[in-house]
Order: structure tokens, then sequence, then C-alpha cells
């Protein structure tokens, strides 16, 4: 490691997304417990525009590199991690959620939230498993508690997160109803899993519903769109169904009527996947982490066996960071955005 210096997007105040810079960064010493990753391939999520405004639950120090999943090889590890996690090895294929880093060459990272990759696991798709496929198979498993047999509605099901939800709720034997914006947005969900997939009509949805299901509706709704569709969702639900509220991507976050939940026994949970992760008012992640780790294991697993299909994802090469992000938050993507590095 002669070169000590790489190249990151950093975030000098809060404001818009695109005006990040692309910086010379000086390689930071390792604290104890923290892992050195060759970043190959960084994950973009929505919320990324809420950390560079500042308006996110968390606030990184400035400046900050921001991005959260990374997919490359360890470089080095602290000369504690050969205990803490002997499993981890100079040279070793891995993915990570990180604080924060993510958008840079090289990233750091505490090494309770880094994981191995099965060589069977290809590398330029695995950035969107860390935190986004562990967000959604968290939620409809642990939260949810989805049983196999069950319906689920999914919105927004073409994005990185609700695809990642309709993958994983079909492969736990549910049957997948998904929303999406446009005919290319549905059938790609179909392609992943869907049994049917519908246009983002709050008007329209919940008759075409309860037309698809004996129940009368669906037992869980996965939405990270909130607004009229989440309105709407309440609509299309059986008696005894859960909606786990996953992000507001709408803009407007639902206020839900109390009769309504009574009068159909609903409930709805509100689901922070960062709390496991370190994300929380106090930092729980080891606490979490062999929960955690089980978890990220089940799914790169089920992704080397083929179980399910590697995530489907859009790749752009680092000159073309904007066009990356913009086409994350205009949600044009279909799959999950990756920056290539």
């Amino acid at each position: 490691m002669a070169d000590k210096h790489y190249r990151a997007l950093v975030c000098t105040h809060w404001g818009h997304w695109n005006e990040l810079e692309l910086q010379a960064l000086q390689r930071p010493v390792l604290a104890p417990g923290q892992v050195r990753i060759r970043v190959r391939h960084a994950g973009i999520g929505f919320a990324l525009s809420l950390f560079v405004a500042g308006t996110y639950q968390r606030r990184p120090p400035l400046p900050f590199t921001p991005g959260t999943e990374v997919a490359g090889e360890i470089m080095e590890v602290a000369p504690d991690v050969r205990q803490l996690r002997p499993d981890l090895r100079t040279g070793q294929r891995v993915i990570a959620a990180l604080d924060w880093g993510a958008l840079a060459q090289e990233a750091v990272a505490l090494a309770h939230t880094v994981y191995a990759l099965p060589d069977a696991v290809p590398l330029c798709a695995a950035a969107a498993l860390p935190i986004t496929y562990a967000t959604s198979w968290s939620a409809l498993q642990w939260a949810a508690r989805l049983q196999a047999g069950e319906s689920v509605l999914v919105h927004g099901a073409s994005g990185g997160l609700g695809m990642a939800a309709v993958q994983i709720a079909s492969h736990l034997g549910a049957q997948v109803i998904a929303t999406a914006s446009t005919e290319e947005k549905r059938s790609a969900a179909l392609a992943h899993g869907a049994a049917h997939a519908l246009p983002s009509d709050a008007v329209a949805l919940p008759t075409a519903v309860k037309a698809l299901c004996p129940a009368g509706g669906v037992q869980v709704v996965f939405d990270p769109v909130g607004g009229d569709l989440a309105d709407a969702s309440l609509r299309c639900m059986a008696p005894g169904g859960r909606l786990l509220a996953m992000g507001f991507a709408s803009g407007r976050i639902p206020q839900f009527p109390a009769n309504l939940l009574l009068v159909k026994n609903l409930g709805v949970l509100g689901f922070n996947y960062g709390r496991y992760i370190g994300w929380g008012l106090t930092d729980e992640r080891a606490v979490h982490a062999p929960a955690v780790q089980a978890l990220v294991g089940q799914i790169t697993q089920a992704v080397a066996s083929r179980a399910i299909a590697a995530p489907r994802t859009m790749h752009f090469p680092l000159p073309q960071w904007q066009q990356a992000l913009d086409t994350t938050m205009s949600r044009r993507a279909v799959g999950k955005v990756i920056l290539d590095f």
C-alpha cells in the first residue's frame, strides 16, 4: 500500500447531492476493530440524498463520504480483528455495511458488519446485499413474520429495496403482488418472482388487489413509498394484516386512521434495519452482530445456490457518478444502482 491516497466523493456542506466533490483523500490509520476494504462496487440508495442534505436521522461529521454498502476485497485489518473476527483475512472478497464512506476507492468498516462473500456470488451485484437485501429479508421475516402461503403487496417493486422484497417474499413461499409505475418496471417485478404486477394507482388498487386475494386482501404490505399508496394499502389488507412502513419515497409521511386499524385488526409496523447495524440512538451493532451475520449468510447462500437470483443492478463508472445518483433520486432505476470503482 505504497500510495497513501485514494479518490472519494466528499460532502463538504449540507446541500444537494449534485454538490458532492470528487477528491483525493489521505488513507487513515485503522482504529481497533476496523477493516480496510478496496471498494470495487458501492450501492446507491435514496437515503443518500437525505444524508447529504443533513436531514437523515443520523448526521455524519462534515466533511464526509456518503454511501453505506460496498463489495470488494480486504486490504488490511486492525490487529485486534484477528481475535474478534478470525474468519476475516487480507485479500478476501467481502461485502460490508458502513455508517458512511462507501463512495470511494477505499472504505473503512467495523468488523462486526463485514461479511465474507461466497465465490459463487458475483462481486458486481453483491453491493446490494449487506443493507438493501438484508433490510427486506429481516423486515419480512423478523418484523412481519411472513409465512409461506400468505399474500404480500410490495410497493415500489422495481427499486432496489422493493425488488429485493419481491424476490425474498417469493423465496419464502408467499404470493407477491407488485406495484410499479411503468410497464417496464412491472415486467421486471414479474421476472423476479411477483405473481401479479399492478400500476401504482392508489384509487384503483384496493379493488384490483382484492380481486386477486381469496382472503379479501393481502396479509402483508411492504411499503417503502408512503403517501397515497400507504393510505390505499389499508383497504388492500385482509383482517389481521400487517403493514411494514419502510420509508417515504413519495415525500409524504402517511397518517393512519386508528378506527380502521381497530375495525380490521390491522398492525402498522415501523422497521428500521439501521438499529441492528449501529445506526440507532445507541450503537447496538455488537449486540446484534451474531443475528445479522447469520442473516447475511442466509442471503448470500441463497444467491450462491441460485435459490434466488443475483440482484438486478444498473452500473455506472466513477466518472458518471452524477448520472448514477440522478437515476436513483429520479426513481428511474430498475433494480439497484451501483457505482463501480
